[in-house]
């Protein structure tokens, strides 16, 4: 459906990210054009909660009506992603930082990531855990700002096709880590904490 990424750089528009029925709809609207019944039947949700959501989204350029179609005496629009994937302005922590409902989602995320190491066979002492998740904030938060630069000094993502355009963006944006001394330092202290699980 969509194409490219893009950038949130208003804070009012970030803030509808919070919400977990509208990060679903963005989702399924990524990959698939949809109209308020299938949303709400695919989220088993009420119609017009569905509808009020949709007008959020789209007035805040995130989606686009794409076609209508006409059922029995209504008709009925078809929604779909004005991108292949959205991101938050790493610019944007501070501003945020007061919306309750957005730093629960980041910090929910956060906490997610931290426990998901042990999936990959990693663990860290009890007391540790707490630097770990600053150095996971660090190293996150560099790589959205080297991920946002690189986006946006991108030309026209359509004309390289999706799955060139994603791999050359993480290349760029792995290039620019490499450079960055505070990343690697970062990386460093969370590796020497990290150890293998035996």
């Amino acid at each position: 459906m969509g194409t490219g990424i893009r950038v949130i750089k208003d804070p009012e528009v970030a803030k509808l990210f919070a919400d977990e029925t509208r990060r679903h709809i963005l989702h399924i609207l990524r990959h698939h054009e949809k109209s308020a019944t299938d949303l709400a039947k695919a989220l088993k949700k009420n119609h017009s909660s569905i509808v009020h959501h949709l007008h959020l989204l789209k007035e805040a350029g995130l989606i686009e009506e794409t076609r209508t179609e006409q059922v029995r005496n209504m008709v009925q629009p078809y929604y779909r992603s004005v991108a292949g994937r959205f991101m938050v302005s790493y610019s944007l922590s501070e501003a945020l930082a007061e919306n309750d409902g957005y730093t629960a989602w980041q910090e929910e995320v956060q906490q997610r990531v931290i426990d998901g190491l042990g999936s990959f066979g990693l663990e860290f002492p009890e007391g540790e855990r707490e630097k770990v998740e600053e150095l996971i904030a660090v190293t996150s938060g560099l790589r959205r700002r080297a991920f946002e630069e690189t986006v946006e000094s991108q030309g026209n993502p359509k004309e390289l096709g999706r799955h060139v355009y994603r791999s050359l963006v993480r290349l760029v944006t792995n290039l620019k880590l490499a450079q960055d001394p505070n990343y690697a330092n970062a990386l460093a202290k969370l590796n020497a904490i990290l150890t293998p699980r035996e």
